[in-house]
C-alpha cells in the first residue's frame, strides 16, 4: 500500500514538473507579440505660400473719362509705336495708365506726345482728367525722380535792403504759401521759376508742389 501511494506521489510530482517547464515556451506558429511603441507620424509640411503678384494701381478707367473727340485722336502721325502696335492719342485718352504700362509705352514716348495730347481744346473737366492721367503715369514710370531737377533747377534770390537770401529747390518744394509770403517771394516770381522748370521737369513732385503754392498765392491761400 505504501508503495502504491509513493508511486502516485512520484507520478504527480513528475506531471507537476512538466507543467512548469512548458511556461513561457512559444510554439513555432505562435506570432511574436509586438511591444514596441508605434512611431509618431512626421508632421505634414505646409505648402509654401505664393507671393501675390504686384499689381499696378488702376487710376482712371475708360468709363471715368469725360467724352471728347478730336481729329488728332485718330492721326496716326501722332501715334506711339511699340513692337509693331500703334497707339494713337484717342487710345491714350480712353485707356487708363495700367493699359499704357501693359502696352509697353515708355515715359519718353508719352513725354514726346504730351504737348499735343494736352494741347487740345478740351472741356475743363476733360483737361483735368487727361492731365492727371499723364501726371500719374509719369510719376510711376519715373519713380518720383527728384535728383536731376535739384541739380539744375536754380534758385530764387530775394533782396531785402543789403541782405540777399537764396531759396533753392529743396526749400521751395517743402514750404507753404505762408512761408513764401514771409520770405518775400511773390506769385510773379514763382510763376517765372515754374516756367524755367516746366519744359524738362513738369512731371516731378517738386514742380507740382511749387505749382500748388503758386495757385494758393494767386488765390489768396
Amino acid at each position: 500500500m505504501k508503495r502504491f501511494i509513493a508511486l502516485i506521489l512520484a507520478l504527480a510530482l513528475a506531471l507537476s514538473l512538466c507543467a512548469c517547464g512548458d511556461e513561457g515556451v512559444r510554439t513555432p506558429n505562435e506570432p511574436e507579440e509586438n511591444t514596441a511603441e508605434p512611431a509618431e507620424a512626421a508632421p505634414e509640411e505646409e505648402p509654401a505660400k505664393e507671393e501675390p503678384p504686384i499689381e499696378i494701381p488702376r487710376f482712371l478707367e475708360p468709363d471715368d473719362m469725360p467724352e471728347a473727340s478730336f481729329p488728332e485722336f485718330t492721326d496716326e502721325s501722332l501715334a506711339i509705336e511699340v513692337d509693331g502696335e500703334s497707339y494713337n492719342l484717342g487710345w491714350l485718352y480712353e485707356h487708363n495708365i495700367h493699359d499704357w504700362i501693359e502696352a509697353g509705352i515708355s515715359f519718353d514716348q508719352v513725354n514726346d506726345v504730351s504737348p499735343k495730347l494736352l494741347g487740345l481744346d478740351y472741356t475743363d473737366e476733360a483737361f483735368e482728367a487727361i492731365k492727371k492721367k499723364v501726371s500719374d503715369f509719369t510719376e510711376i514710370t519715373m519713380l518720383n525722380a527728384s535728383a536731376e531737377p535739384s541739380a539744375v533747377a536754380g534758385s530764387i534770390v530775394v533782396t531785402k535792403g543789403d541782405e540777399e537770401t537764396t531759396y533753392d529747390l529743396a526749400w521751395l518744394s517743402s514750404n507753404n504759401a505762408t512761408a513764401y509770403t514771409e520770405a518775400g517771394i511773390g506769385a510773379e516770381v514763382v510763376a517765372q521759376y515754374l516756367e524755367s522748370l516746366k519744359a524738362d521737369f513738369w512731371y516731378t513732385k517738386e514742380y507740382r508742389w511749387i505749382e500748388e503754392v503758386y495757385n494758393r498765392l494767386v488765390n489768396g491761400f
